[in-house]
């Protein structure tokens, strides 16, 4: 039932998207194939994360009697997004986070996030270039801690974020863009306000809601990405296997306060050429170059930063995901001068079981800290369709501003409805 669900389902996402796109398969990728070809962002992306849910859904879990049980409620939200083109989603995220030697008194955060992903199809519905309202509207409060786990950071003299996303940023309007998919599927434009992170060196493992939480090994720490902004963000494929992308985004964005360019025309821009086998292959296999520039902030007092990255992963048997990648930069903007990233994903074949290993070893921009070291692991237990868990552990060397190599333990929990 659930197999011929997953083929009887036919909303057509954002980015790149032509008739039939939509994964052809159950097996344990078909998430990531469908939001490859959903969306331009990487998986984190509303309309990434709306795809992977839609189609994690339609398969097998350890809980299926909580799936039965949801099942008339999945039912009837999509029999409304294919009367209206309005797809909603939910989702909360638990985060607790414990560290070892503190600085401080405080060696615990804990954080709740919930969120309402939305993707509108107001142009061209069913069509093969849709035009869709996406947002995300969300909620980040504290779980009887004193600090978020974002902010555990300065707790361990960390030079770098334990926690990505975890923040303390009460309700704000996290993204809402018009996407336009354009040249029959082959390319495609969003605009309005967007998270350029979204759209940066974009390897099909960067997700701090369902892989890893550090941000040093989801991204490079050479590259600068600020907060969400108005911006716009556009790419396409120059034959079936060589895409192009970029993103143009204000450089002093903001979660909380929704402003237009508050410190003035001052410019975050990434761009990116890469390839993959295919279209729906993107997140699976993939090698990019990209380079990045940063306007001097001069309310913020950051001078301009500039760089470039190379990146690649590949997956292997539908099992193994390695990846890699070096960074450089100049500027003060960036946490490191130097970076290297690599590591691995593997799925044990128990429903949609993931573990994944990260190390990365980085020169900071300010050169009287030593080479720092950041390696993080995780395991996610699928319980069912709608529910996870996560287990991590962190652990930095020469973390920057502590004589001491903190370790800092963390329990994720996710729904999605």
């Amino acid at each position: 039932m659930k197999q011929a669900g997953l083929l009887a389902a036919t909303v057509v996402g954002g980015f790149w998207v032509s008739s039939g796109a939509i994964a052809q398969d159950n097996g344990p990728l078909a998430p990531l194939e469908a939001a490859a070809t959903a969306s331009l962002g990487g998986p984190a992306s509303t309309q990434a994360q709306l795809e992977q849910d839609r189609v994690r859904r339609l398969q097998d879990s350890r809980w299926p009697g909580l799936d039965a049980a949801l099942d008339p409620l999945e039912a009837s939200r999509q029999s409304f997004a294919d009367r209206t083109g309005l797809n909603l989603s939910f989702d909360y995220q638990a985060y607790y986070q414990s560290a070892t030697d503190s600085l401080t008194d405080i060696d615990e955060a804990a954080l709740g996030q919930a969120r309402i992903l939305g993707q509108w199809t107001l142009l061209n519905r069913g069509g093969e270039n849709p035009g869709q309202l996406v947002f995300t509207l969300e909620n980040r409060h504290l779980l009887g801690t004193e600090i978020a786990p974002g902010g555990l950071t300065g707790q361990i003299g960390y030079a770098g974020v334990t926690a990505t996303t975890f923040s303390d940023t009460d309700t704000t309007l996290s993204v809402a863009y018009w996407s336009q998919t354009l040249a029959n599927g082959r390319a495609g434009f969003v605009a309005g306000r967007i998270d350029p992170g979204d759209y940066s060196d974009i390897l099909g493992y960067v997700n701090p809601r369902t892989t890893f939480s550090n941000f040093a090994i989801l991204f490079s720490p050479v590259l600068p990405i600020p907060d969400p902004g108005f911006g716009i963000a556009g790419g396409g494929y120059l034959t079936d296997q060589i895409y192009a992308l970029g993103v143009l985004s204000d450089a002093n964005g903001s979660l909380t306060d929704v402003e237009w360019f508050p410190g003035g025309p001052e410019f975050y821009k990434y761009a990116e050429i890469g390839w993959t086998p295919e279209r729906s292959k993107r997140f699976l296999t993939n090698v990019h170059l990209g380079v990045f520039h940063v306007d001097e902030r001069t309310e913020a007092g950051v001078p301009e930063s500039y760089g470039a990255i190379l990146s690649a992963n590949h997956t292997i048997n539908e099992e193994f995901m390695i990846y890699g990648r070096l960074g450089w930069s100049d500027g003060e903007a960036p946490i490191a001068r130097r970076a290297a990233n690599a590591g691995l994903m593997w799925r044990p074949g128990l429903y949609d079981d993931l573990f994944g290993f990260g190390a990365t070893v980085a020169d900071p921009v300010d050169e009287t800290l030593d080479t720092q070291t950041t390696m993080e692991a995780f395991y996610r237990l699928d319980l069912s369709d709608n529910v996870a868990l996560t287990a991590d552990v962190q652990h930095m060397i020469n973390p920057g501003f502590n004589d001491q190599d903190p370790t800092v333990f963390g329990l994720r929990l996710r729904i999605n409805l």
